[in-house]
């Protein structure tokens, strides 16, 4: 009976890997996929999200059992609603409003250098990294707040996974898992995997 699992196991995975099945098969296929677009805001250039292709592409390969495809948008305004009077903050909430519209299939992840915000932690327009609509289609992530700006990924991942599958953050409170509800303090510097419950 084990092996008869293990087969069946090993048959499925084989029959998902991304070299072999053909996009426009994809739908048939047993595994998740996405055609996730990646859009620029304001000063983030379309260069700039095209060097995060590769990167995205390793670690969603890494993490996520499934097939990704990236594609970038040109870079568009931030919606002038979303601005947040005598402040150089941006509504993140509005922003992922102006994005569903915008959305016709896949997954779009905004991306900007600006400083984005939501009520939270008691605090009205809190600066904070990234939003997702969990579960929706829809996220919004920002470099500002981040010491090191090559952990970039890290919170695009985060939001992905809360949108496209409507997961939460980890169960486990683990301060190394890339679903680590922050709780108002910076620590994608250590987050670098997800955990045996998240990965479930």
């Amino acid at each position: 009976m084990k092996k008869v699992l293990l087969f069946f196991s090993l048959f499925l995975l084989l029959s998902c890997n991304k070299s072999s099945v053909p996009v426009e098969n994809l739908s048939e296929c047993c595994c998740p996929h996405a055609t996730i677009y990646l859009q620029p805001y304001e000063d983030f250039s379309r260069r700039e999200a095209e060097k995060l292709i590769p990167i995205l592409e390793e670690h969603f390969c890494d993490l996520l059992y499934g097939h990704w495809e990236f594609k970038v948008l040109n870079p568009i305004s931030l919606p002038d609603n979303s601005k947040v009077q005598e402040k150089s903050k941006y509504k993140a909430i509005t922003i992922l409003h102006s994005e569903e519209k915008l959305v016709k299939e896949g997954v779009m992840i905004g991306l900007t250098h600006k400083d984005i915000c939501a009520d939270a932690h008691n605090v009205k327009d809190y600066g904070i990294v990234g939003m997702s609509f969990s579960p929706g289609n829809v996220c919004i992530v920002s470099d500002k707040r981040l010491s090191n700006k090559s952990d970039y990924w890290k919170p695009i991942i985060h939001e992905f996974i809360h949108a496209f599958y409507g997961a939460k953050h980890c169960p486990n409170d683990d301060p190394r898992c890339l679903m680590k509800d922050a709780k108002g303090k910076g620590t994608f510097r250590i987050q670098n995997y997800l955990c045996d419950s998240c990965k479930q």
